[in-house]
């Protein structure tokens, strides 16, 4: 090989502590060295050759550039090089059209538009109009000077639960589509109930109110048979409906006030809520009571895991929705309590207690329950609280600081419960208190009950002699 071949270069490359005399191309650009270089100074014991961004320089040179050759570099034989890592961070993108990049990275960052999503705000959407509407022909059904069209406006709105619950069945059966089925039987139902309050002559009553609970009970129960689908939904509905007839029908026969009504079906809603796993269990057949001619040996007479299975995926979905029925039903009769009771001078604060003690059970028993269940203990409780501090601040509207400091106070117990209670870790003394807190007001759902229904009175009226 001649002494000056201008082809090749003959270099010494140092690498660490390491140093090899190397012969390299100068018409090769030096991205092609490099790894080469990294080989063969990882054969002769030289720093390893990881995973990273090597460069080559001249001493006291910047980087030579990856995409030049050495001749280009000005390279001879002779020289001294060094390869090292590259510490330098890759340039920083520019944008030369800005319009162009801000629409790129608005379309990565944009999430897509979820199918489920506006499936739910639809079936919201649709269900709160046709809340909305039956609460409106409620409240002119209860204004004495709205009474025409009675009839016909009773007609309409069964007319229109009868083509909602068609559509029901349309949907479940042909489209497969739960929600939208499930939204029908809702809407089917309260027109239901709405007819069956209308359908009572006259100014609405406790008998409307028992008419309406069973025709929301049977609407939920149909559309529960005939679609096949949102059973546990319409269970819980059909129970609560069930509850609340129940405590209607006891008001028709014994002439009883509202606040009396309300209160004793809140009661027994907390002593149903108290069952309710053993119902659970006796409805899904469940019930650990061993069948009479039971032979251990024989293996046919003993039940299988399949249906074993099923019927503890039954069990568990009565107990959801009986534990969702029987607290709506108690927030029915607390808040119907206390509203009720508003305006009444000995009773209101009677029902603004059984409303907040109402609400904070609800409220306790959503801790111990699974997300499903907390949900709707947490939304019944909620709702309660909520009314009973309306009615309450409604009461002293003279005391606007004490109605500003109660509503800082509530928010920020919320957000505590909300945010901050979850993340914490509470003792075994803790929890033994919030347990002994929640029997104490549930104890003291006794004596609210009485004080509503009118014990204390009837027995301060009673002339007893004492002899």
């Amino acid at each position: 090989m001649p002494t000056s071949d201008p082809g090749l270069r003959r270099v010494t490359v140092h690498a660490g502590a390491q140093a090899v005399d190397l012969t390299l191309p100068a018409a090769v650009p030096v991205a092609t060295l490099i790894p080469s270089i990294v080989d063969i100074l990882g054969d002769r014991g030289a720093s390893p050759a990881t995973a990273a961004r090597y460069q080559l320089s001249a001493l006291g040179a910047p980087a030579l550039p990856n995409a030049t050759t050495l001749a280009q570099c000005g390279i001879r034989d002779g020289a001294v090089l060094v390869l090292h890592k590259s510490s330098a961070q890759p340039p920083t993108p520019r944008c030369d059209d800005v319009a162009e990049a801000v629409a790129a990275a608005l379309d990565t960052t944009a999430r897509p538009q979820c199918q489920r999503t506006t499936r739910l705000s639809g079936a919201l959407a649709a269900s709160c109009i046709t809340a909305g509407g039956g609460l409106m022909l409620v409240r002119n059904a209860l204004g004495t000077n709205v009474t025409r069209y009675s009839d016909a406006t009773a007609g309409v709105v069964a007319a229109a639960g009868l083509a909602a619950l068609l559509f029901a069945v349309i949907a479940c059966r042909t489209y497969r589509d739960p929600i939208a089925g499930l939204t029908l039987s809702v809407i089917a139902t309260i027109f239901g109930a709405v007819a069956g309050l209308l359908a009572v002559p006259g100014v609405p009553g406790v008998h409307s109110v028992l008419v309406a609970a069973m025709a929301a009970a049977a609407t939920s129960v149909l559309a529960m048979r005939i679609t096949g689908c949102g059973g546990i939904t319409l269970t819980a509905v059909a129970c609560c409906a069930v509850v609340v007839a129940a405590a209607t029908l006891v008001g028709a026969i014994t002439a009883a006030p509202v606040p009396a009504i309300g209160s004793l079906a809140t009661l027994a809603s907390f002593g149903l809520l108290e069952v309710s796993a053993r119902m659970a269990v006796l409805l899904a057949g469940l019930s650990p009571r061993l069948p009479p001619a039971l032979n251990p040996d024989d293996a046919d007479a003993l039940p299988t895991t399949d249906r074993l299975t099923t019927r503890a995926n039954r069990a568990d979905a009565w107990l959801t929705s009986l534990l969702a029925a029987f607290a709506a039903s108690a927030t029915i009769g607390a808040t119907g309590t206390a509203v009720a009771t508003h305006g009444i001078h000995r009773s209101s604060m009677g029902g603004i207690a059984l409303a907040a003690v109402t609400g904070a059970l609800l409220l306790l028993r959503a801790r111990s329950a699974d997300t499903r269940r907390s949900l709707v203990f947490a939304i019944c409780g909620i709702t309660t609280v909520a009314t009973a501090f309306t009615v309450a601040a409604d009461r002293a509207l003279e005391h606007g600081p004490w109605i500003a400091a109660l509503t800082a106070m509530l928010a920020a117990v919320a957000m505590f419960l909300g945010f901050v209670a979850p993340a914490l870790s509470l003792s075994p003394v803790t929890y033994r208190t919030i347990e002994l807190l929640e029997c104490l007001a549930l104890i003291a759902m006794v004596p609210l009950t009485a004080w509503l229904c009118g014990a204390y009175s009837a027995v301060r009226h009673l002339d007893l002699t004492w002899t």
